[in-house]
């Protein structure tokens, strides 16, 4: 079944633990992380009181007490997290700051996001009428496929391929600042071959799972193609607002019927998975659709796109890992070569600051009609909840017998 979070009840202000020079102060639980840890906004002040920043601090007890077993996976699960942090440095990956355990508690320091998130940035452009320009959108594909590439390549100390893969990319986990940089969060849910990882039999998504790729859908084995999928998902709700696997219509009987006897059957176990797993009953339109959507549909959703970003989602997300690009570096060389010097950082950040301006302005508008039409500019954390879609709010998945 689908993790709980781990209660903690604490006052705001209260001081957490001190280690490293610092004294973490609780300042809001942001609910369930992967596997069942309790994800916390903090803020680090030195001895002296002066504070020093926020930070996010994943919780977990030491002791196992009446929850058992769902306790000590989860702290394994969040110290392969740490052993995997401890493996990449890029500017465009969110850093563990260290793991503590303290007071009867393991507690993962992690970087806070100094962007907004692309669900928050997706719910503002919504709101506004508008979608962002092809540009940012290759942009954002770009910085995003340079972090994945640092990760996907990462090696252990003897220079051994540790084969990460993310599993959970999509816009709550994606950071955008408005300084242009782009930040990827949260391996709490990947996979990787980092000695002494926590592994199972159980093969299911996690993260959103109408971002997640078909293979992990329909029980499949992932690898750094699916989140490639996963990031083809992301650009094109970025550039069009359009869903792969949320689709306008459910799965037609006819595309159901032209299934082999050995898909539908495939169907029908990933169903019973996400079932036994506590998933919201929405998880079966993405499997169903992620089992019958061909490169025709995707030919439909990136229609009246510019033809190099058509190709570039084509190739993403195409039904067949061994169609798709093969590697975050392919897609980050592709992209480099379509944009060249005619779309810089610098003018990310004027398209970005159009947008807050505009938010702006709406902001203001809204007040004065008496209805509010956009937070001037929104904040991001790993906690964040889509609230553009009129489906299930619970999405996120995170499993407590997962790989």
């Amino acid at each position: 079944m689908a993790a709980k979070a781990i209660e903690f009840g604490l006052p705001k202000g209260a001081i957490l633990f001190s280690a490293d020079g610092y004294s973490y102060e609780f300042r809001e639980h942001l609910g369930v992380a992967h596997h069942g840890a309790s994800l916390f906004l903090a803020r680090r002040r030195t001895p002296e009181g002066h504070p020093r920043g926020k930070v996010l601090l994943k919780a977990i007890p030491d002791q196992y007490g009446a929850a058992g077993n769902r306790v000590r996976r989860a702290r394994r699960k969040l110290q392969e997290e740490v052993r995997i942090a401890e493996r990449l440095d890029h500017p465009g990956i969110l850093k563990v700051l260290g793991l503590h355990k303290i007071h009867g508690y393991w507690y993962a320091v992690l970087e806070h996001p100094s962007g907004t998130s692309l669900s928050e940035l997706l719910t503002l452009v919504s709101e506004m009428g508008s979608w962002l320009s092809p540009e940012l959108t290759l942009y954002i594909g770009s910085q995003l496929a340079n972090a994945l590439d640092h990760a996907h390549t990462a090696t252990d100390e003897h220079g051994t391929p540790l084969n990460i893969v993310h599993r959970a990319v999509d816009p709550d986990r994606i950071f955008l600042d408005w300084d242009g940089a782009v930040q990827l969060s949260d391996f709490g849910a990947a996979t990787s071959t980092v000695p002494g990882r926590l592994t199972s039999s159980g093969r299911r998504p996690h993260g959103d799972f109408f971002y997640a790729s078909p293979e992990a859908l329909l029980g499949g084995k992932v690898d750094a193609r699916s989140d490639l999928f996963s990031v083809g998902l992301v650009l094109l709700e970025l550039v069009s607002g359009r869903s792969l696997l949320y689709p306008d219509a459910l799965v037609s009987p006819e595309r159901v019927a032209a299934l082999s006897e050995r898909s539908r059957n495939r169907v029908t176990r990933s169903l019973k998975r996400a079932s036994l797993a506590g998933m919201p009953p929405t998880v079966e339109t993405a499997i169903w659709q992620s089992a019958t959507f061909t490169q025709a549909d995707v030919d439909v959703l990136t229609r009246g796109l510019p033809q190099s970003l058509r190709v570039l989602l084509g190739r993403l997300l195409s039904p067949a890992p061994t169609a798709r690009y093969q590697s975050a570096r392919e897609l980050a060389g592709d992209i480099s070569a379509w944009m060249g010097d005619v779309y810089t950082k610098a003018d990310a950040v004027a398209e970005l600051a159009a947008l807050a301006e505009m938010s702006i302005k709406g902001s203001q508008r809204g007040r004065e009609e008496g209805e509010s039409l956009a937070d001037e500019r929104p904040r991001g954390s790993e906690a964040t909840t889509t609230a553009r879609r009129s489906r299930d709010a619970a999405l996120t998945v995170a499993n407590d017998d997962s790989e």
